[in-house]
């Protein structure tokens, strides 16, 4: 995988690589074989390279280094995990160590990754029955360890760069902005800046994005959240006293087609979780605001400030 392959090319001059009109080529390529499953990419590699480890890698990296720089990052890092999911699968045990176990559930939100629901034996982990599941979540944690380097290092004029910009314009042109998880809120103009929403909701988002399976009690949260920023950030549901009163849906977003276009927003952003269902999603969704199957907001304690 990339984060093994690195030393290949370790010492390459970012800047310098991306004057390479041969490698804006095949960046284009690739990245229409990460989010389009066109697999000219490895064709042209082929025909193009010599040596076809260390150009793939060195491809990947320039790729990696411009989507951390953009909000295109946790797209990435889904399809990527969706395209090389099967070779991550070819290399793993059916058991390992409960160390290197944990250093990625740890990372996960994903319940089915919950050591006391596997079975441990002379201190080796069977993942065997969560074996696909661990391979996409240990390709997430890898990348986003990849992604939180690069930024911090990253050079403050790379988005300046006309190579990366043409690669930008590239990816925009194939990735619809609903997909990123952009929010409209009602009386801001444009969208809320991610930044914007606390680092809990961020992370929620970030999984949610990524193609992770948070819990149903951050799915929860989330939503909750999602819905009063949209509709009434400065929502307090609370009494005088101080305590919590009940408040629907319509209390909130006024019209039931606001909430019906709310909901069908929320069942785009959480096809992208990898045990998503229709129809149990859209009930879940009106039991938390408050609509229909449900007569209140469920009041989440996700953020324990969220009194104040």
């Amino acid at each position: 995988m990339i984060w093994e392959k690195f030393d290949m090319i370790k010492d390459c001059d970012f800047f310098k690589e991306m004057e390479n009109k041969v490698n804006i080529e095949l960046l284009k390529y690739y990245l229409k074989y990460i989010f389009q499953g066109d697999h000219s990419y490895y064709e042209l590699l082929r025909i193009i390279s010599k040596n076809k480890e260390e150009k793939d890698t060195l491809i990947q990296y320039l790729a990696l280094t411009i989507l951390a720089n953009t909000r295109y990052y946790n797209l990435y890092i889904k399809h990527y995990g969706e395209r090389y999911v099967e070779e991550i699968l070819h290399k793993l045990p059916n058991k390992i160590p409960v160390w290197e176990f944990i250093k990625v559930s740890a990372h996960s939100r994903n319940n089915d990754l919950k050591l006391e629901r596997l079975n441990v034996d002379n201190g080796l982990v069977n993942i065997y029955p969560v074996k696909r599941i661990y391979g996409i979540e240990l390709i997430r944690v890898k990348l986003r360890e990849m992604i939180d380097k690069i930024r911090a290092n990253s050079d403050r004029d790379l988005l300046e760069h006309e190579g990366v910009q043409e690669i930008i314009r590239f990816i925009e042109g194939m990735v619809k902005p609903q997909d990123i998880g952009g929010i409209k809120a009602v009386n801001f103009q444009g969208e809320i800046p991610l930044e914007w929403h606390p680092p809990c909701i961020r992370k929620i988002l970030e999984d949610i994005l990524s193609g992770g399976s948070p819990s149903h009690y951050a799915r929860r949260s989330f939503v909750v959240y999602w819905f009063c920023a949209k509709f009434n950030p400065n929502l307090r549901p609370l009494n005088k006293e101080g305590e919590l009163v009940n408040i629907s849906a319509l209390d909130i977003a006024k019209s039931e087609e606001a909430i019906e276009n709310f909901i069908e927003e929320m069942l785009k952003l959480f096809s992208n979780v990898e045990d998503f269902n229709p129809e149990k999603t859209r009930y879940y969704i009106c039991h938390n605001i408050g609509y229909k199957v449900a007569d209140h907001l469920t009041h989440c304690e996700y953020c324990k400030n969220w009194r104040e």
